[in-house]
This record gives C-alpha cells, sequence and structure tokens, in this order.
C-alpha cells in the first residue's frame, strides 16, 4: 500500500534550523498548537508518534540492532565465564573485559569519518546501507558460533561495533529532521525504552540460550532473522536532506577527532550534556561486563542469575526513560537528572553493602535463580539493580535530548559524532576497569563502591550547579527571548 505521506516526505525538506521571522513566532507562541516552523512543512498527524512513518521505522531498526548486538555480546561473555566458550591466546576471564571493549574500541576508531558521512549524505538512503551491513555481519557472528572458532565471533562483535559508529550518528541526527522540538525528550524516551527493553530480552536469551546443547545454532538463527527484520524495516523510512551536502570528507581520522571534539567544545551548552552520557555508558558497559564475575565469585551463583539481574537493570532503565518523558512535559527535564545521580549513587551502595560477605552455599555448588532468590538479600540485591537503572536512564535521557537541540543544524551529526566517541571512550574505560578484578585481589563486589564512589561525586556536582546557575539546571534551547520556559516553536520534521 502507497504510504500517503510519501509525496510530502520526498520533497525537499526544510532546514530545520531556520530561523522563524517575529511574526511567525508570535503566531506560533499564541497558537493553542504549535506551528511548523517553516513553510509547506508537513503538519502534525492524528496517530501517536510511534505508529508514524517518521518515527516507527527508525524505532524498529534501533531496537532490533541493540537486541542483536547485545545478545551476541552476552552469549560470549556468559559461554567465557562459564566454560562454553575458549577464548584464543588468553584465560577466559581476562578475556571478558577485553572482548567487552571491541565494540566500544571500533566506534571510537570509525566515528570521526562516520558523523562526516551523516552529515554529508541522505538519511534514508545511510539508514537502509548501514542496516544491510549489520545482517551480514550477523551472518559472520552465526558462522563463527556454529564451527566454534570463537575468533570469529569476536570478530563480528568488532566490526559490529564499526556498523554501529556508522548507524548511530544518522539515527540521532534524523531524531531532530524527523521530530518536531518538542517532541525531542518524548521521542528519545521512546527510543531509550524499546532500546534496553531489546537489550534485556538479549541479554536473556544470549545468558540462557548459549549453554544449552543446541545453543549456538539457535542463537545463530535468532541473530541472522532480527537483523534481516531490522533491515526490512529501515526500508520504510522517510527520506531526509542531508545537513551538509557540499562536505568534504577528510579520511585522516586523527585530525577529524580534533576537528569533531572542537565543534563539540565550541557548542553553546553542548559539551556538560555529553559527558553526562558519556559516564551513563562507562557505568552500563562496566555492569555488563562486570556482572557475569559478581554473580559466580560474590553471590556464588550460576547463568539464570546474571539473566535475571541484567534483565532488571535493562527493564530498569526502560522504566526510567518513560519517567523522563513524563517528567519533562515540554521541559528539558534536566533537574530530574541531577536527582537521578543522587538516587543511582545511593541504590549502587546499597548494592555494595548487600553483597559484601554474601554467604557461599553449603555444597559449594552455584545456585541457579531459584535458590538464589530464597532470602531477602537476594531480593534487595535486585530492588537496588533496578532502581539504580532507573535513576541512571532519568538521569541520561534529557542530557542526549540536550546534546540534539543545542547541537547547530550544520554540524549537529559531526557533533554527535563526537558524543559517540566520547561515549565509546568511557564505555572502554568501564570494560577496562573489570581487569582490576581479574588481575588483583579486589573482588566483583568492589566495582561497585567505586562506582557509587564516582557517582556521588558526580551527584555533587550537579546538586551544586542546580543552585549556583541562574535558575537552575535550564535549556536555553527551550526558552522564550532568553526569559520564560515554554518550548521553542518545533522545528520542521520530516514525513509523518
Amino acid at each position: 500500500m502507497t504510504d500517503p505521506t510519501a509525496a510530502n516526505s520526498a520533497a525537499p525538506q526544510p532546514d530545520p534550523s531556520a530561523q522563524e521571522t517575529p511574526a511567525q513566532e508570535t503566531s506560533a507562541r499564541n497558537s493553542s498548537v504549535q506551528a511548523p516552523a517553516a513553510p509547506g512543512a508537513p503538519p502534525r498527524s492524528e496517530k501517536p508518534l510511534m505508529l508514524q512513518r517518521r518515527f516507527l521505522p527508525m524505532w524498529t531498526a534501533l531496537a532490533l540492532g541493540a537486541f542483536t548486538d547485545n545478545m551476541l555480546k552476552q552469549a560470549l561473555s556468559v559461554g567465557l565465564v562459564f566454560g562454553v566458550i575458549s577464548a584464543p591466546f588468553i584465560s577466559n576471564d581476562d578475556a571478558l573485559p577485553i572482548i567487552g571493549s571491541f565494540f566500544p574500541i571500533a566506534m571510537l576508531m570509525f566515528s570521526t569519518i562516520a558523523g562526516q558521512v551523516a552529515d554529508k549524505y541522505e538519511t534514508s538512503m545511510l539508514f537502509r546501507r548501514t542496516k544491510f551491513v549489520e545482517f551480514l555481519l550477523m551472518i559472520l557472528a552465526a558462522i563463527g558460533l556454529l564451527t566454534g572458532i570463537s575468533a570469529i565471533a569476536i570478530l563480528a562483535l568488532f566490526l559490529m561495533g564499526a556498523q554501529s559508529a556508522f548507524f548511530s550518528p544518522v539515527r540521532t541526527g534524523a531524531m531532530p529532521k524527523y521530530l518536531y522540538t518538542d517532541e525531542l525528550v518524548r521521542g528519545n524516551a521512546l527510543c531509550s525504552g524499546g532500546l534496553f527493553v531489546s537489550v534485556m530480552v538479549g541479554l536473556i536469551i544470549g545468558s540462557t540460550l548459549i549453554p544449552q546443547p543446541n545453543g549456538p545454532a539457535t542463537v545463530s538463527a535468532i541473530l541472522a532473522v532480527a537483523s534481516l527484520v531490522g533491515w526490512l524495516a529501515i526500508r520504510q523510512a522517510p527520506p531526509a536532506a542531508p545537513g551538509d551536502p557540499d562536505l568534504t570528507i577528510d579520511w585522516n581520522a586523527f585530525v577529524q577527532a580534533k576537528r569533531l571534539m572542537g565543534y563539540a567544545v565550541s557548542a553553546r551548552g553542548v559539551l556538560r550534556p555529553i559527558l553526562g552520557v558519556a559516564w551513563y555508558w562507562s557505568v552500563g558497559a562496566l555492569v555488563t561486563v562486570a556482572v557475569p564475575l559478581f554473580v559466580r565469585d560474590a553471590l556464588y551463583s550460576d547463568e539464570t542469575v546474571v539473566a535475571t539481574l541484567m534483565a532488571l537493570f535493562a527493564v530498569g532503565a526502560a522504566l526510567g526513560a518513560g519517567m523522563a518523558s513524563l517528567f519533562a512535559k515540554g521541559r528539558s527535564g534536566l533537574g530530574f537528572s541531577a536527582a537521578g545521580a543522587v538516587v543511582a549513587g545511593a541504590m549502587t551502595f546499597f548494592v555494595y553493602l548487600i553483597s559484601a560477605g554474601y554467604p557461599a552455599p553449603a555444597d559449594g555448588a552455584l545456585r541457579d535463580a531459584g535458590a538464589f532468590f530464597s532470602g531477602w538479600r537476594a531480593y534487595a540485591i535486585a530492588f537496588c539493580f533496578l532502581m539504580s537503572s532507573i535513576s541512571m536512564s532519568v538521569f541520561a535521557v534529557p542530557l542526549q535530548a540536550a546534546v540534539q537541540r543545542r547541537a547547530p543544524a550544520n554540524k549537529r551529526s559531526r557533533i554527535l559524532a563526537a558524543n559517540n566517541m566520547i561515549n565509546a571512550a568511557g564505555a572502554i574505560v568501564g570494560s577496562w576497569l573489570v581487569l582490576s578484578v581479574t588481575r588483583t585481589d579486589l573482588g566483583a563486589v568492589d566495582l561497585f563502591l567505586g562506582i557509587c564512589i564516582a557517582q556521588g561525586v558526580l551527584a555533587a556536582y550537579m546538586v551544586r550547579r542546580r543552585y549556583a546557575v541562574e535558575d537552575g539546571l535550564y535549556d536555553e534551547a527551550l526558552r522564550e527571548d532568553g526569559a520564560g520556559s515554554a518550548p521553542a516553536p518545533p522545528a520542521s520534521p520530516t514525513g509523518s
């Protein structure tokens, strides 16, 4: 069936950053329904945002990509920790953080080029090509799992990081093209919610299937099918004009990295939220890599408990994203970021307190999930995992939306690529911190004390800034004439 919005979405699109005339601005403010910022832009649809062509294909591709990425990573992690998979050249425990860092290392390596590509070329074409590459890489990972050659699956994971480096700035840069300004927090919340539900499902399936007799074959089939569906979905995304079609791509990664960082540093109000989002991904990487060791060595439990805790972590992230959307209600939501940092620090400290000295089973065997949840301490740990994840998501979602709003349109994808680079660097640091456990006398539970201390410092800074900055943690992009707090007139989205 032909999409009735195809004519509008295929037409040349107005610049989302175009400034309104005073008359247009006054009209938009006085109207009960916000009008598009430029003439000829498609009106808002009556359908929920989640069901609109300008959002649903992108959301589906993002969710399925997160599912396949995390299913593969978790299958490798659990397989290494519990001896299902053997790492080449080094011990399985030492391989865990190293392999966990391959994905963000690849993102860091390719983000400088990816941001330029996202700004130069048309959005829907880039969506289609990056997702098709993902499908090919999942076939490669399946070959590695089916043949038992772990190096092939590990290589596929590294290359998936490169694919994500190209997909991510296209997707985040497309959000302000497809959505109105006042829809960005909601759109980011929906993406984050879908992302973390997909992460949760991927973690559970990867953890529980890989130890089974036919686990590698089943995991391989699911990876291939999910990536194929993601590619088919993104083919429905509407066109969106490139941000800077005349850009000449600089292939010197080091020079371009310096330039991208310069854009991020010089853009007004962008650097602080970028660093906040990077901290979020650093903690996420550390927890994802450390939990299998934490469950085995501190809680004396098996892969079913790993899957349960990681599922709670992902559910919490999805709930937190939804809460961030409800809290914002047209505002920036940055004040709630500070509250999220405080609560997350407290919950992480409780995980440390409750887990320290956790009793080992009398028979020496690892507990399964049923045995683990036979005592109150297990439920307390699970609750703290859930609340910590909710709080971290409430912390991160408004920060990511602030970066998208504040970045200049003609450099937005490159600034978001710089954002991805910093996120990747944080994830690498988070992954490699696990070596402080595998290579020292520290226990896995001590990592949570370290997270708590760092989280406390961040929370103290944000609370101080909340009261030190005039009007608190406001977002200039949502203020009227620098004085009010109402949302700015919406940018022109593409498609409907």
